[in-house]
């Protein structure tokens, strides 16, 4: 067991007292900005800078049910259902400047990177006349091969600029030495979440995915902190006490291991629950592997070389890569951690997260023969989801696997 007390630090890093650092950020002067998820937080924790995530506002709102007013506001200025419920959800936040905990200062300055989706784009440039922000677009062109050199120097010279920018409509200045601090936490964070993700491999596996679904913020929006590394530290630490007791979320005893592909459904996160009633367990996601864990070519940040080792890491991500490489994270996946099924995730607000999901599910069926439960519906907007037809769903999959499981098959 580490030195930092579990639930001590995990105080620390909750939604909540997120709001609270924010709160206390503008109050002393620092400048807000409006960032969204996959800019480099190092960079902007070591500068002085405090973000704000609309995609992880939005989410949580979902996550605990107070997303309908921002939801409305969307409305009333007219935007349609038929738009990413991040977005709608993100500018309701912004537009009526509070969140689910409370009021949001007014913002400085937005910087978002278009390759998360092309919406995002329009989005922020709503951000940016709506509040008359200096906005920043981080770019990373569409490309089959993200780890080419050429393509990581680009990008590394994204992140320069984005200093240049901060330095140019701020006072604050980046020190060196200060973001290698910063960097050497954002590498001990990333590397116990990627042993926590490897402690999944054990049979039973120790996690729940709706804890994790909670638990990964911070490594979303406060990469690069002392206390999101002894977080993960500490939780690490808690997780392998658990393989060695044999503890698992799935009640009765862990039966069936699966793989969920999609951001969570955050309006019905007790879907999770559902299944570890009937004995199966989530043991790996795309999700909680998107660019988390120091995906760098060594596993680890080089300090050395700070800009270069942010653009390797964050260029590496999956949504960014053609489906034939994504298969192969599956394909290693199913492989390592002994997948009896996956679940499908058709995510109508998330195309990045949603395309090629036919091709994949035709490769891992072909490869691997495994059953496959498609769920349609949206990642934070509740609207036309059925619980009862959920629940109908997950009991004909579960049946499926205990059928192949009686037939000699891995389940």
């Amino acid at each position: 067991m580490g030195d930092v007390d579990l639930k001590t630090v995990q105080k620390k890093v909750t939604a909540g007292a997120s709001h609270r650092k924010m709160l206390a950020a503008a109050e002393a002067g620092q400048p807000i900005c409006v960032a969204s998820a996959g800019i480099p937080h190092e960079v902007m924790h070591t500068m002085g800078v405090y973000p704000i995530y609309p995609e992880s506002l939005a989410a949580i709102s979902s996550g605990i049910g107070k997303a309908e007013p921002f939801f409305d506001e969307a409305r009333t200025r007219g935007l349609s259902n038929a738009i990413c419920s991040y977005t709608r959800s993100g500018l309701g936040i912004c537009w009526t400047g509070q969140t689910a905990f409370g009021p949001i200062p007014r913002p400085t300055l937005a910087v978002t990177d278009v390759n998360m989706c092309c919406l995002h784009a329009t989005w922020w440039s709503y951000l940016e006349d709506h509040f008359t922000l200096p906005t920043f677009y981080m770019d990373m062109p569409v490309t089959d091969d993200p780890g080419a050199p050429e393509y990581i120097d680009y990008y590394e010279s994204q992140i320069r600029d984005m200093v240049a920018f901060v330095e140019r409509t701020t006072a604050c200045r980046l020190d060196t030495d200060r973001l290698r601090e910063a960097l050497a936490d954002s590498d001990r964070a990333g590397h116990y979440w990627k042993k926590m993700m490897e402690l999944r491999r054990h049979r039973p596996s120790p996690m729940s995915f709706r804890a994790l679904a909670g638990q990964i913020l911070p490594m979303v929006i406060a990469l690069g902190e002392r206390d999101t590394a002894d977080f993960y530290e500490a939780l690490y630490h808690q997780y392998a006490a658990d393989v060695q007791e044999g503890k698992t979320p799935a009640q009765g005893g862990e039966k069936y291991r699966l793989i969920l592909n999609g951001i969570p459904i955050w309006h019905h996160l007790q879907l999770i629950n559902y299944f570890e009633e009937k004995g199966a367990n989530f043991v790996w996601e795309p999700y909680t592997s998107l660019n988390w864990g120091n995906k760098t070519s060594t596993g680890r940040l080089d300090l050395d070389r700070p800009f270069h080792t942010l653009a390797e890491k964050y260029t590496n991500v999956y949504t960014n890569k053609p489906i034939l490489t994504r298969f192969e994270y599956f394909d290693q996946a199913i492989r390592d951690y002994a997948v009896d099924g996956v679940i499908m995730f058709s995510n109508r607000s998330c195309r990045p997260q949603s395309i090629g999901q036919q091709e994949l599910i035709q490769l891992i069926q072909e490869r691997h023969g495994l059953p496959v439960l498609i769920f349609e519906g949206d990642q934070a907007d509740p609207e036309g989801f059925s619980w009862a037809d959920a629940r109908m769903r997950v009991d004909g999959f579960i049946e499926i696997l205990e059928g192949r499981r009686g037939q000699g098959g891995s389940a």
